[in-house]
């Protein structure tokens, strides 16, 4: 009796909207969408954004396409569309951990990265600069768009589900399902997504669980982030054992508890008539009582709020019907025409019947509600919060608002998303192509989720981007475009970091780093080396090498070596052979090998590797050579012919012992070397083929103008004429310096450019392409571990980088290696990246294939105009080129992001690289900067440098400082490049010694002393 009676109260209390719970309509789920109590059916569209931005006539475009897509549904009542929205920069650092944070510091775990200054340092700086954010449409359909016949159809279904399903208490009414609501719900929902996908706006449906988990965060603020999940008719449920009536429990006991039961876990309390408190949190509402006078785009209110950095949310909710719903005002207004005060609506509602007349334009109901919050200690803070929002509502096409809405907690609520159709604000009658002007689509979104780089919008919002690449990227070929100082050095850095820190190093095979080349001219990414060197700890930095390439002993690399236990090249590796000295042939005044050369070519290599491998040509093997191979020939008692011992011979006996590593460093030994070359061809085999063969420019037979040329090979580069001493063991990392070896100016300088290149790009990646279907070419004795290794690499994420691809200009060769390796880089998960300063610079083949581009910025008008040309840029776009892409600032180096998804989706955007002081100071590639740092790393080491650095200088540069010092030395008479170096040296006596500038750092010594502000944002070049 008093079970029952407690009940019948609760339920009263619940119809007078007593509790908080009684706001929640929602009754339970039916496959995507929920089901109200009334049997009305909602579902949740999860809104990412535009993939390009726009500008206001594009919105204007859209929206209108959109009113055309959605008007046959908004005519009449039944169907309407909640645009919600929240943004909140308190909850940043909860998103950022789930989308970037808390991935990357496990897989830096897994690998054996020590990346936690740089993870510290994000978690401290990111949530300073940007917000979390969210978007959704929730679509509603009542049972009133049924016909008098399917409502009789509903109301037996109705009673077909409760009699099969019994008495079941207080729990979820899935009774309530209807497969009638459900296909017309459903038609309507894929209407409004196929509306949004169809102007390149990314929109999917939302899950019950997710959606519920949303709602009960919006509620509670200080829940964000957390594991909470509702429990929804299908899921497993524990039992609840029943107060009373033991013998008999009731149905709700074993089923699934009511959702407002699962939602609420704290009451609300209205103080005053403004504002509620609900958990921790005080929470007002603004409404918006009058529509703008003329609509404005969502994004403008989103960009402008963003940078008050003030929390808030939204709801719009449009309903059909519109003009039915004010006809009663169209007649009264009529009625009263001879009252002045009446001209301005009569001449609303003649606006509406025109534009229905002449344009078939339908009106629609829409009111707009907004909430912000702080925390509930702090009221004064809410009203200043809730005072700008007004501010800015009014300011959003000039609207009118009010924070007066009669009851708070209504008002409150109406902006928690999908509990129920309701809203306290006043409606107002409206076009449907300026109401949905206004909903939240027209931000920019990320085609990834999350990723283990994140980038932020100017206007603060989060923007993950997956370097990995994965499914919506399998291809990556990434172009970087900006003049020098512009950070595209530092950008392609800190993908290759966040390579590092994503899911590319999580194997079949365990974790370990992704396999990472690059090919530079200068020393812009040694500082990257460095800090991944510093992060794998003393008994790893050989896993990341940075190589200043030299013709100089210890720097031998021999073209001609092999796959360990091989003795032909794999088809890949004579591809590059046949490359290589066809360029090592060519004159440099011309751009293709002589006729018939490259044939000739073909058979030297053959003939060459033939004569290695038999016994009449073999490498003899010496004692004292290699001292670790004649150790473990002691070791292991190798028995060796005793007159003529050959390379081979030790190659095959270590493969046999499984002692790969030393057996490759036999077989160096046991290859040939390019002056082999000249052997093989002087045989009877290649001079049979192509002694009558002559060369018309010099009158030389084929044989003898390629003798010539390798005989000019060996003599300006003997390091290539020898067997291989550049060995870089189990690094992973490599990155090789050609600035010494790759020389401008004239012809020559040029083609041995090209040439170095090449071989650059052979040394680092002659391992990405392999692939088990190349498993053919492989003996028996080393079949297995060529197996392992052949799938290991394949599935292993490789990235090949070329910096200064400008170098390369002119050089068809070179540009037909890198386009082959672009085609096959899907195939063999290679990622391809190229820099250089000007869009001529790279070919229309790798353009054509590239599927990001990073455009930092552009030199003149002529380079921006080709950009626009060649990119097809939209025209919002293209003023971005023009006007915001200014260089690296304190607050971060803009760039235009261009992205081809699979399935051909383009993005466009806008974006931030925003780093911080102690990433910017590792990467930086400022003379200044890099001066300066690597005195205190000679001086205190890596870490400590970068500690010292980052607390002196925050801003990330220490540029003008030296500058200013620089100027007034030289006011005294000074020498310019005497000065400079004495005001680096001077700095880093300071920073050293901790006097001048580098007393701050004595409050590391001593803890009592007040903390720093934290260190500005900066993006280095």
């Amino acid at each position: 009796m008093f079970s029952f009676l407690a009940r019948a109260l609760a339920s009263l209390s619940l119809a007078l909207k007593q509790p908080l719970a009684s706001f929640c309509e929602l009754e339970t789920a039916h496959d995507d969408a929920f089901v109200t109590k009334a049997g009305h059916y909602v579902t949740w569209i999860r809104v990412d954004g535009m993939q390009k931005m726009g500008e206001r006539k594009d919105f204007a475009r859209i929206a209108d396409a959109m009113r055309l897509d959605l008007s046959g549904a908004l005519e009449e009542r039944g169907h309407a569309i909640v645009g919600w929205y929240i943004s909140d920069p308190d909850a940043a650092l909860v998103e950022l951990n789930n989308l970037n944070l808390n991935a990357c510091r496990s897989v830096a775990r897994e690998t054996g990265l020590n990346f936690d200054d740089i993870l510290d340092e994000r978690a401290k700086l990111w949530p300073t600069l940007m917000r979390w954010e969210a978007a959704y449409f929730m679509v509603w359909t009542r049972t009133s768009v049924l016909t008098k016949e399917e409502r009789k159809q509903l109301k037996a279904e109705y009673a077909a589900n409760a009699a099969q399903a019994g008495l079941l208490g207080d729990t979820q009414r899935f009774t309530m399902r209807s497969e009638i609501m459900s296909a017309r719900h459903g038609a309507f929902t894929s209407r409004v997504i196929s509306a949004l996908r169809t102007h390149d706006i990314a929109a999917s449906i939302c899950k019950p669980h997710e959606a519920l988990k949303l709602v009960r965060e919006t509620m509670y603020r200080e829940l964000s982030g957390s594991d909470w999940r509702a429990i929804l008719p299908g899921d497993k449920v524990m039992p609840r054992c029943p107060e009373d009536d033991v013998k008999a429990p009731r149905a709700d006991c074993v089923l699934w508890p009511p959702l407002r039961d699962q939602l609420f876990y704290a009451d609300a309390v209205t103080q005053g008539g403004q504002r509620v408190a609900i958990g921790d949190n005080i929470y007002g509402c603004v409404d918006m009582y009058i529509g703008p006078e003329e609509p404005q785009p969502f994004v403008k209110l989103a960009a402008t709020l963003g940078q008050d950095r003030i929390p808030w949310r939204m709801a719009v909710l449009i309903e059909g019907g519109g003009q039915a719903s004010m006809q009663i005002k169209n007649t009264g207004a009529s009625f009263l025409a001879m009252f002045p005060g009446n001209a301005d609506l009569r001449r609303a509602f003649a606006f509406l019947r025109e534009k229905r007349e002449t344009e078939n334009h339908v009106s629609a109901k829409m009111r707009v509600s907004f909430a912000t919050w702080a925390p509930v200690e702090a009221p004064a803070k809410l009203r200043r919060r809730m005072s700008l929002l007004s501010q800015r509502i009014e300011g959003w096409g000039n609207a009118k608002s009010t924070t007066i809405v009669g009851d708070p907690l209504e008002g409150v609520m109406g902006t928690v998303p999908g509990l129920a159709l309701a809203s306290t604000a006043n409606p107002s009658l409206g076009l449907l192509g300026d109401a949905l002007t206004m909903l939240p689509w027209n931000l920019t979104g990320s085609p990834w989720e999350s990723g283990s780089v994140v980038f932020r919008r100017p206007d603060g919002g989060i923007w993950c981007y997956d370097p990995v690449g994965g499914r919506k990227r399998p291809l990556v070929c990434d172009v970087f475009v900006a003049p020098p100082g512009s950070g595209k050095s530092v950008l392609a850095n800190t993908i290759n970091i966040g390579l590092c820190l994503s899911a590319a190093g999580m194997g079949s095979q365990g974790a370990k780093m992704p396999l990472i080349g690059k090919v530079d001219v200068g020393d812009s990414a040694q500082g990257y080396v460095q800090l991944v060197q510093e992060a794998l700890g003393p008994d790893r930095r050989q896993e990341a090498i940075f190589v200043r390439m030299q013709f100089a002993p210890g720097f031998e690399f021999n073209p001609f070596d092999l796959q360990v236990g091989l003795e032909y090249p794999l088809p890949l590796e004579r591809a590059f052979l046949q490359n290589f000295l066809a360029l090592a042939t060519t004159p440099p005044n011309r751009t293709t090998p002589f006729e018939g050369l490259s044939q000739l070519i073909e058979a030297v290599i053959d003939e060459a590797y033939r004569i290695c491998a038999s016994d009449e040509g073999g490498k003899h093997y010496r004692r004292g050579v290699e001292p670790d191979v004649d150790r473990a020939i002691d070791r292991y008692r190798i028995e060796l012919h005793a007159e003529r011992p050959f390379w081979r011979d030790v190659v095959n006996a270590l493969c046999d012992l499984g002692e790969y590593r030393l057996a490759e460093i036999a077989q160096r030994h046991a290859v040939p070397i390019i002056q082999d070359l000249i052997s093989a061809v002087r045989t009877d085999q290649v001079q049979d083929r192509f002694k009558d063969l002559r060369v018309q420019e010099t009158s030389e037979s084929a044989p003898q103008i390629f003798e010539r040329y390798i005989e000019d090979l060996i003599r300006r580069f003997p390091t290539l004429n020898a067997p291989t001493q550049l060995d870089f063991g189990p690094a992973r990392i490599i990155v090789i310096d050609l600035q010494s070896v790759a020389p401008k100016g004239s012809a020559s300088a040029q083609r041995q450019t090209e040439m170095m290149y090449l071989l650059a790009r052979h040394i680092l990646a002659r391992n990405f392409f392999l692939h088990p279907e190349y498993i053919t070419y492989v003996p028996e004795r080393v079949y297995d571990y060529h197996l392992r290794r052949f799938t290991e690499i394949k599935e292993t994420v490789k990235r090949l980088d070329y910096d200064e691809w400008h170098r390369t200009e002119g050089s068809p060769l070179i540009c037909a290696q890198a386009e082959r390796d672009v085609r096959e880089g899907r195939k063999h998960n290679v990622q391809i990246g190229f820099a250089s300063q000007l869009l001529a610079d790279f070919s229309d083949g790798i353009l054509a294939q590239s599927t990001g581009r990073f455009v930092l910025r552009a030199g003149d008008q002529r380079e921006v105009d080709d950009v626009v040309k060649r990119f097809a840029l939209s025209d919002a776009s293209a003023k971005i080129l023009r006007y915001k892409l200014t260089g690296p600032k304190k607050t971060g180096a803009p760039f235009l992001a261009l992205f081809s998804t699979d399935g051909g989706a383009a993005y466009e955007q806008l974006l931030i690289n925003s780093l911080g002081p102690i990433v910017v100071w590792a990467l930086s590639t400022t003379p200044g900067d890099t001066s300066l740092r690597n005195r205190l790393y000679a001086r205190v080491g890596f870490s400590e440098g970068l500690r010292r650095l980052s607390k002196v200088f925050p801003a990330g540069s220490a540029v003008d400082e030296i500058e200013r010092r620089t100027k007034a030395r030289l006011r005294k008479g000074d020498l310019q490049e005497k000065v400079e170096s004495g005001v680096v040296d001077e700095l880093a006596s300071e920073l050293i010694d901790g006097h001048g500038l580098g007393i701050v750092l004595r409050s590391f010594e001593e803890p009592a002393r007040e903390p720093a502000a934290p260190p500005m944002p900066m993006a280095a070049e």
